[in-house]
């Protein structure tokens, strides 16, 4: 019996010590745990704010739209950009109030909003998108070679029949009209065998064979009047 009471009484004696020599890292620990607890349920909290406020922006955006508000979308765009920060929901607002001035005829503002998009690296998911209208934009700005650049590399996964429809717009644009009849011919294949509608990519297919075969004719018309 005393020696199980010595035992026991040796071993509470080092558990004591145990706790005197490591009792500040343990509470420390503790104190670590919860402080992360707390903040880890802030941030969600914090985080969950955002996404309603984000979604409340997103709303008041669409209904200004709705009643051809655009300036005021563009302001409340502006409002978000500074009180929400990059949320998802600020890229799918850019988009919308981008396409509004482009409708508009505002093609600068339009412009900016997408660069804007596509210089943040949060938008991964958006990019492709981002890229094609940019590069329509691009077009309507006659910088064909600037649209080019954004449609090079590798083509994204289920954009490959808008890819090369929009290539095409850009080599039409640029009088490039070969390369263009390429890109359309090309767009009608792929998006015929996408199961999607290819009827606008084979109107621009004749619409680019049509002046293809015109500037045939004009050359032919040059030639015999320079030889006559």
């Amino acid at each position: 019996m005393a020696v199980e009471l010595y035992d026991e009484h040796e071993q509470s004696e080092r558990v004591r010590n145990w706790l005197r020599e490591n009792g500040v890292s343990i509470l420390m620990g503790v104190a670590l745990a919860l402080a992360g607890i707390f903040g880890w349920r802030q941030w969600l909290d914090y985080q969950s704010g955002q996404a309603v406020l984000a979604n409340e922006y997103y709303a008041a955006i669409q209904q200004e739209l709705e009643v051809g508000r655009t300036q005021a979308a563009a302001e409340q765009f502006a409002a978000m950009r500074e009180g929400v920060g990059e949320h998802a929901y600020l890229a799918l607002s850019g988009m919308l109030v981008a396409a509004a001035w482009t409708e508009a005829g505002d093609i600068e503002k339009a412009a900016g909003i997408y660069r804007d998009l596509l210089d943040s690296d949060k938008w991964d998911v958006f990019q492709p998108l981002l890229r094609l209208r940019m590069a329509q934009v691009e077009i309507a700005l006659e910088q064909g070679d600037s649209a080019l650049t954004l449609l090079q590399g590798s083509v994204p996964a289920g954009y490959e029949g808008l890819w090369l429809e929009t290539r095409g717009d850009v080599l039409f644009d640029m009088n490039r009209l070969e390369e263009a009849a390429d890109a359309y011919a090309a767009a009608v294949m792929q998006l015929r065998g996408e199961g999607r509608d290819f009827r606008q990519a084979e109107i621009k297919l004749d619409a680019v064979q049509s002046a293809i075969g015109r500037a045939t004719v004009e050359q032919a018309a040059i030639g015999r009047s320079e030889n006559s």
